[in-house]
């Protein structure tokens, strides 16, 4: 189908769209106004409890969908002029029987009852969701956003009859339009997890599109304004770091340093819908480390963010692979090369591995009307390399220049759970340096029963480096991506086919995800979920997808895959998983020779995989991966893995997980190394991954915890034989290649953190890493062997010791009237 009928159809779809009809039989609650505000302490007892209509009428969503609960509940809210209060009576005929497991806030992993209420204040655009467990964990997240945080109250206590919750949640935690009456979206969700029963106040299907379109409404609110909403955690950290430094010689030594940084997290509401988050002066000593692996191919690794203010309030950012916020603070780019620049008698002294960053900045929300805006600036700071003679002369060599990055969205909410976007990108660097710029647009257009979707989106990026900057001139190069697909998108049966374009020059790295470019796709899938029990499962998910990738220019095929897989929610309520995919039909890669016109034929392979998860509710549970794989034409090496796992809970507070993952490759063929132009070296290789994975948690009591987190990576590489690669993608062995490229891979580190919430928002949190990171030759295959080479490496030692309060307007400006 071509560009303009493509086109045509979509203006079409937007203009067809209309007002959505009035769900029917929704549910609604009527709540009135309190004079006294209750205590929040679990104990419901406060007169304002015997005023409030009560919630009683539940039904199950899981494991039995619209059959009665196996235990009564009864809720109760009210409000007033500051905040919205709820009281929960959980009754259970065995209280003895109640889970509590004991976490960290938002641990979503422990085995416990739950209880969640949900608010949809702007109705059918986000919904904030507050949830406590039986022990009385916190959670709380957006519907568009898992990683909001707020702070607010609550409290539990099982009793004789089950067990209750009371809670507080200030405006000042949410978002709400400033009109004199207010109706919201509403839900209450209901966790009793010896039975694995999930029980709603508005029951929802699992296999709709938007849970929210059929959620009820809560009423009787009125006469409430939005707070001021601006609160203050400013931090002290104090840290001790010692580094291995290499000599020209290649011997090390150790430097330790001490250091202290002030800094602050501020946050303002500018009105109900939109909010300013500012970090000044941050510090990430004390996030968790990264999970590192050595990668052969051209790929980029991945990894997950862990830093609190690039997690919170970003999802409007992620648009069309164009943010990335692991670019913001990431190794600089001269850091694993700045070892050449060493000459005969120097020592690196410094060649910090994460760029400064100086402060960052970003506004979100959303109007009445469903547009929500992001706005994002982040600065860092130029890093240099330290390198000293043997005289005591030091010297800076720059591995990373100062950057300004900048992000705006546009999102446009539509009817029907349909909406449309424009999000721009840009990085800028003085002087000489590169700077980057990417427009992205897309949308989604639904019917109004939210059955059918239209997806579709579009970027074009453009990076500019000085030619010659006494007269401005610039070199530019443009690139182009889009896609478009068409997708049954609610329902037991769904289905979807997609094509996507990356022009050869298309390039979003600055501040996006790296894509392969020179490239069209064309995918399909259907999918086919049981939500009713037989006699074996509970639930089955079933899938199947196949995609087929050529290059632009030559239409030759550079990837076909197809994948099948099946999941099973078996009657003990076990996990069980099975996996098919293969590449079908030869291709050719354009990118893993290294040099530009040369191709390499990928064959035919497969790969068979399954899984087992036992049930995670019981002390100790267990799970394993198996895998088997194998060319199926020319080379005879089969990939095989397995990865066990555990997980055990003593009593309610202690609990360790440890997994275990070996995957032998023994026959991979990939790029080695580049001769000539003309002399490109593959090798057939086997390939060996070892992994070993801990972590230990205890919790002293809810705002308190210990914990211990530790990680092993081994990874080895055993040429077996050496190709050249031929002018029509094909290899021929080479005899004559002497260069030993055999290699072995470590990465160990354990991080140890103490974590106290002294105060609602407040923690004080001292945290030990212990990190050691080699890649050299091949020398030894024991696994023990090497494990012991590996502890007498070079390590890194961190302690950080950090102490945050957090300073909310309203609460201060309480006390102080208070005093007054």
């Amino acid at each position: 189908m071509g560009k303009r009928v493509i086109l045509n159809l979509m203006i079409l779809l937007l203009l067809s769209i209309t007002s959505i009809n009035a769900q029917e039989n929704l549910k609604e609650h009527t709540i009135s106004r309190t004079q006294t505000a209750p205590k929040i302490d679990g104990i419901l007892d406060d007169p304002c409890w015997d005023l409030c209509q009560s919630i009683t009428s539940f039904k199950q969503q899981f494991p039995n969908f619209n059959a009665e609960p196996s235990q009564k509940s009864e809720i109760k809210i009210t409000y007033d002029n500051y905040s919205i209060y709820i009281a929960a009576y959980l009754f259970d005929h065995s209280p003895d029987s109640i889970l509590a497991q004991l976490g960290s806030r938002d641990d979503h992993d422990i085995v416990s009852d739950m209880f969640y209420i949900g608010f949809d204040t702007y109705k059918r655009l986000d919904a904030y969701v507050f949830g406590v467990s039986a022990s009385g964990v916190q959670f709380d997240y957006r519907d568009s956003d898992f990683t909001y945080d707020a702070v607010w109250q609550s409290a539990t206590k099982i009793t004789d009859s089950g067990w209750v919750v009371e809670m507080r949640i200030p405006y000042s935690a949410i978002r709400f339009p400033s009109t004199e009456i207010q109706e919201w979206g509403f839900q209450v969700v209901r966790e009793i997890k010896r039975n694995n029963e999930t029980i709603q106040w508005a029951l929802v299907p699992k296999h709709v599109t938007s849970s929210r379109s059929l959620w009820g409404t809560i009423k009787g609110m009125n006469n409430i304004k939005p707070p001021v909403r601006l609160s203050i955690s400013p931090f002290v950290n104090l840290f001790y770091q010692s580094v291995p430094m290499t000599h020209s010689d290649q011997t090390v030594s150790y430097s330790g340093a001490f250091s202290y940084n002030f800094g602050a997290d501020l946050k303002y509401g500018i009105d109900e819908k939109y909010t300013i988050d500012v970090t000044l002066m941050p510090d990430f000593s004390q996030v968790q480390s990264d999970n590192k692996v050595k990668t052969l191919g051209y790929d980029e690794v991945v990894f997950n963010e862990n830093r609190p203010f690039f997690k919170e309030g970003t999802e409007l950012f992620n648009k069309n692979q164009l943010f990335y916020s692991r670019r913001i603070g990431k190794t600089p780019e001269k850091h694993n090369s700045i070892g050449s620049e060493l000459q005969e008698g120097e020592t690196l002294l410094e060649n910090p591995s994460t760029v400064k960053l100086i402060n960052a900045i970003k506004l979100t929300g959303r109007n009445n009307n469903g547009l929500g805006i992001g706005l994002f600036n982040g600065i860092t700071d130029n890093m240099y390399a330290v390198i000293e003679d043997s005289l005591g002369v030091k010297r800076k060599v720059q591995t990373e220049p100062l950057a300004n990055y900048n992000v705006i969205v546009f999102d446009q909410k539509l009817k029907n759970n349909s909406n449309i976007y424009f999000i721009n990108t840009n990085v800028i660097r003085p002087n000489q340096h590169k700077t980057a710029n990417v427009t992205g647009t897309g949308f989604v257009f639904m019917d109004k029963k939210s059955v059918w979707a239209i997806d579709g989106n579009y970027a074009i990026s453009q990076k500019y480096s000085s030619i010659d900057s006494i007269e401005n001139n610039f070199n530019t190069i443009v690139g182009h991506r889009y896609f478009g697909g068409f997708r049954k998108a609610s329902g037991n049966f769904q289905f979807g086919l997609s094509h996507t374009y990356i022009g050869k020059t298309y390039d979003s790295r600055d501040m996006g995800y790296y894509v392969i470019g020179n490239k069209q796709t064309e995918k399909v899938y259907v999918s086919y979920d049981t939500y009713k029990p037989n006699k074996i499962f509970r639930e089955s998910y079933h899938s199947a997808s196949f995609t087929y990738a050529t290059n632009p220019e030559t239409l030759k095929s550079i990837g076909n895959s197809l994948n099948i897989n099946s999941t099973f929610l078996l009657k003990n309520y076990a996990y069980l998983n099975f996996n098919i995919y293969g590449m079908l039909f030869k291709a050719y890669d354009y990118y893993e020779p290294r040099v530009s016109g040369k191709i390499f034929r990928k064959y035919k392979n497969y790969n068979l995989s399954a899984s087992y998860s036992s049930d995670e509710r019981k002390p100790f549970s267990y799970g394993i991966d198996i895998s088997f794989g194998d060319f199926s034409e020319v080379y005879d090496g089969p990939a095989y893995g397995i990865t066990p796992s555990i997980k055990y809970r003593l009593k309610n507070n202690f609990q360790f997980d440890y997994s275990f993952r070996y995957f032998d490759n023994t026959y991979n063929i990939g790029f080695v190394d580049i001769v000539s132009h003309d002399e490109i070296i593959f090798g057939g290789r086997r390939l060996v991954t070892t992994e070993n994975n801990f972590s230990i948690q205890y919790v002293i009591k809810n705002d308190m915890s210990l914990s211990l987190v530790g990680r092993h990576y081994w990874y080895t590489g055993e040429y077996l034989h050496y190709y050249t690669l031929q002018s029509d993608g094909g290899i021929e062995i080479n005899n004559t290649y002497q260069r030993d490229k055999n290699f072995s891979y470590n990465v160990f580190f354990v991080d140890f953190v103490y974590s106290w919430q002294f105060a609602p928002g407040s923690t004080l949190s001292v945290v030990y890493k212990n990190a050691i990171e080699s890649d050299k030759a091949l020398t030894e295959t024991n696994y023990f062997r090497n494990l012991e080479e590996t502890f007498n490496m070079p390590k890194s030692h961190s302690i950080s010791i950090k102490f945050l309060y957090y300073l909310d307007y309203l609460n201060v400006r309480k006390g102080l009237r208070a005093k007054g």
